[in-house]
């Protein structure tokens, strides 16, 4: 099966067309397509790849969708695969956040990217599509890296911000357990409207501790203001422990490190020492991070 990229269903429609094949009929890997949409930065930044232009391996079950038209896509968990074979480890889990995420990379936006939007997909469903998938190429990474993504993550920084300190010491993150994110405090409360916030950003619900990213461009204004103040009473009526974290402290390796030493204390982990090698080391994360999303350092 050949697979024919695109960052729209239109571009999808007019590569296959450019190359001369169907979306529609006979499934076979010869002279059939199937369409993969990939956010458009990732199309941008890996346009000269052909790693992805063939699929060999049999056709897992729930690899594609069938529009109306009957032209084949495929599904945002054999995307996710797929892309175990052409994006590092960090790259991978930033795209998997992405994915299950309520955000979408827009460099059109002013803060580039768009909020609110619906999941493609959940961890659940990713951990289910794998499992039927031993052996086929990038499921040992695609696996491997399912530990770093969790679901509900409303924009790149949250993202970059999980990874820069749960991902291991090796790869420049603080080894730190992975957070639930954006809780309703109505679920914390025992509530039924847990569709409605405030939310918590960042939550470790057995220690009962919080961070909350403060975005230079969601934390202002009146309003915004007065839902933060309402959370943070919340919060502290709940006995949760909350911890704002500001562009500057995610962008400087040190403040970082206050931030998950604090962290690791309130969940009761062990904490080490953070040297100069780590500390160059997350730099290089954050950078590589930052060059995949194209994020805005100052969101």
């Amino acid at each position: 099966m050949r697979l024919v990229v695109g960052s729209t269903l239109s571009g999808v429609y007019d590569a296959a067309l450019d190359k001369g094949l169907s979306l529609k009929g006979p499934l076979t890997w010869r002279d059939a397509a199937c369409g993969l949409r990939l956010p458009a930065h990732v199309v941008d930044r890996y346009r000269d790849k052909s790693s992805l232009s063939i699929w060999r391996w049999p056709i897992p079950d729930g690899a594609y969708e069938l529009l109306k038209d009957g032209s084949r896509i495929c599904t945002p968990e054999f995307t996710y695969l797929l892309m175990a074979r052409l994006l590092s480890d960090e790259e991978l889990a930033l795209f998997g956040l992405e994915i299950c995420g309520t955000y979408a990379i827009d460099k059109k936006d002013k803060k580039g990217f768009v909020s609110g939007t619906t999941p493609q997909t959940n961890v659940k469903r990713l951990e289910a599509f794998l499992g039927g998938c031993s052996g086929a190429p990038g499921s040992v990474r695609a696996k491997r890296v399912l530990r770093w993504v969790v679901d509900k993550s409303a924009s790149p920084m949250e993202s970059m911000l999980v990874l820069l300190l749960c991902l291991p010491r090796r790869m420049g993150g603080f080894g730190l357990p992975m957070p639930e994110l954006n809780v309703s405090v109505n679920e914390l409360r025992g509530l039924r409207d847990v569709d409605r916030g405030p939310f918590v950003d960042l939550l470790w619900r057995l220690a009962r501790f919080s961070l909350e990213y403060d975005s230079d461009l969601e934390h202002t204004g009146k309003d915004r203001i007065s839902r933060d103040s309402i959370r943070r009473v919340l919060l502290e009526e709940l006995k949760i422990r909350s911890f704002s974290v500001t562009s500057e402290q995610v962008n400087d390796s040190v403040e970082l490190a206050r931030i998950a030493r604090i962290t690791s204390k309130a969940l009761g982990v062990k904490y080490h020492s953070v040297g100069l090698e780590l500390r160059r080391r997350n730099a290089s994360l954050r950078q590589r991070l930052y060059e995949f999303t194209r994020c805005d350092e100052q969101q």
